[in-house]
């Protein structure tokens, strides 16, 4: 992988990372964290988030907060 490509997928993580810390916190709530990341400009087709998918990822790393 080229450094430029991982760059940006190290990025994209750090930044669900951050929200999803968030959310645990209970500093936003699900919508919240939703809107976030999908309104976000990170490359989160690198890490396989989209539209399609947000609720499951959601989902998934509430449960195993």
């Amino acid at each position: 992988m080229s450094k430029t490509k991982n760059y940006y997928w190290d990025e994209a993580e750090k930044f669900v990372e951050s929200v999803f810390e968030n959310l645990k916190k209970g500093l936003i709530d699900k919508n919240e964290a939703k809107k976030e990341i999908l309104e976000s400009d990170v490359a989160l087709d690198l890490i396989n988030i989209n539209a399609f998918n947000i609720d499951e990822v959601i989902d998934n790393e509430l449960e195993t907060a």
